[in-house]
């Protein structure tokens, strides 16, 4: 990420503070379905705000519909593309992109164009508060209020570790963001602090709710006295994922390993085959896409993934030690400094040593206690509530 910004280089920002009116705020969410971090939070954050007091409406949309095919493709079907195929790629333009204000005229005239039905949208809507968890949002929102075309109170949340240039924008209310650290960033490059608080990455309700273990894991069908480990085998891709499951085979110590398939039938379908003659000690179950992740998580004893900002998150709210795999150069490599810089994760060298990694840490059981000990003091699982606690001025 490039540091040679200074604080002249920041525009100052400029807020437009309104009082919610007395017949309560009409509130509208703004996410982007280019990846799935931003739509969950998103989701998180309606979640909340229904029946919350001072709100009067919440609708939550996802503007990428509300755009050409065009922009579509670049924001996800490109990004897909170049995190899976080209991860290298992705890295050189996240880090040369990163430069606060650089060219940022520019792009955000080619969405303006891009997005005139978002616009026209946004006008008919008329919201009381705007929130956005994506910068393509956050940006023609800032727009708009700069030309006198929309009067909103604009927050922008940002879900990832660190604040990208892509996030910032001049026209905004209040920045939530996930860290103190980035917090400090955006007050370096000009923010005022009064107008950034750290809440960490909304994440839906049901993982800050207390839960019976053992009536879980009768639920999922899991053996109580057998180490859980679950793989986000969705988020590799087919050919990674299998050599994931490969690799997990050759474990020593006895364990159940869910693997998480996402909507990836044929990934399901291939992980049962691969591991039909896995050795007596270890069981493998696969399964698809899951809105029970929170029960999941709470009776695993490790999560090998990704980190994604809601998916770190979601295993701190958890306190479910992770290990680390693959990281996309970026914004997850900078997540993954963090889990790793934070004593809450471990990441192998290699695929090959995944196996050896898990071992280490299930034959450990009082290093896994001090990791699950950790993320309780990280987590912060009402990052929602706060939110909306510090733009509507009540407690929930």
């Amino acid at each position: 990420m490039n540091s040679d910004t200074t604080q002249q280089q920041a525009s100052t920002p400029d807020a437009l503070t309104m009082t919610p009116p007395t017949r309560g705020a009409k509130v509208l969410i703004l996410s982007a379905s280019s990846g799935s971090g931003h739509t969950r939070a998103g989701e998180a954050l309606e979640v909340a705000a229904k029946n919350f007091p001072g709100i009067a409406s919440v609708r939550h949309i996802d503007v990428l519909e509300y755009g050409s095919a065009l922009l579509g493709e670049v924001y996800s079907d490109l990004y897909k593309q170049m995190v899976s195929k080209t991860p290298s790629l992705w890295g050189w333009w996240y880090d040369k992109s990163d430069t606060p204000w650089k060219g940022e005229t520019f792009r955000v005239a080619i969405e303006r164009f891009q997005m005139k039905p978002l616009m026209e949208c946004l006008k008919a809507e008329d919201p009381d508060i705007t929130i956005c968890t994506h910068f393509l949002a956050s940006d023609i929102v800032s727009y708009m209020l700069q030309h006198e075309q929309l009067s909103t109170r604009h927050a922008v949340v940002v879900t990832d570790l660190h604040v990208h240039a892509m996030w910032l924008c001049h026209q905004f209310e209040h920045y939530f963001v996930p860290t103190d650290e980035s917090a400090y960033y955006l007050r370096q490059i000009g923010f005022p602090d009064d107008r950034v608080t750290v809440t960490g990455i909304p994440i839906h309700p049901l993982f800050s709710e207390s839960m019976d273990q053992d009536a879980l894991k009768r639920k999922l069908e899991v053996a109580p006295s057998v180490p859980v480990v679950l793989l986000s085998a969705g988020t590799f891709g087919m050919e990674s994922s299998i050599v994931a499951i490969r690799a997990l085979m050759q474990m020593e110590r006895p364990a159940q390993i869910v693997a998480l398939c996402g909507r990836n039938e044929e990934l399901l379908t291939e992980i049962v085959q691969t591991t039909k003659d896995a050795p007596a000690h270890l069981t493998f179950k696969a399964i698809s896409y899951t809105e029970e992740m929170h029960e999941w998580m709470a009776i695993a004893d490790l999560f090998i993934g990704k980190p994604g900002g809601l998916t770190i998150s979601e295993t701190m709210a958890s306190a479910l030690p992770m290990i680390l795999l693959n990281p996309i150069p970026g914004q997850e490599e900078i997540n993954a400094a963090s889990m790793l810089e934070e004593g809450v994760a471990v990441s192998p060298i290699d695929v090959v040593t995944l196996p050896y990694k898990v071992d280490v840490l299930l034959q450990d059981p009082h290093r896994l206690s001090e990791m699950r000990e950790r993320m309780k003091q990280l987590a912060q699982p009402r990052a929602a509530y706060t939110i909306l606690e510090t733009l509507l001025g009540v407690q929930s």
